[in-house]
């Protein structure tokens, strides 16, 4: 039986992605916000879970053929 064990949230605004894409994690406009991370990495490292449910909204970004998830949630009166 699975035993859910935590949530970890975090903003997703794109440009976040972008400064991991450029490597600026340290730079000091983005190292405060990085260094955040740091406690889930090692709570992670710990509990080594086997399964990790992501949710987030991707803005249409990765929603393509080529990278079709497994599952998806649709939150809009059209589409």
């Amino acid at each position: 039986m699975a035993k859910l064990i935590g949530g970890i949230t975090t903003s997703h605004i794109p440009a976040i992605g972008n400064a991991m894409a450029n490597k600026l994690e340290q730079d000091p406009y983005w190292k405060r916000f990085f260094d955040g991370y740091e406690p889930v990495k090692e709570w992670l490292a710990e509990k080594q879970p086997d399964i990790a449910i992501v949710v987030y909204n991707d803005h249409g970004l990765n929603f393509f053929l080529d990278k079709v998830p497994t599952f998806a949630l649709g939150c809009a009166k059209t589409y």
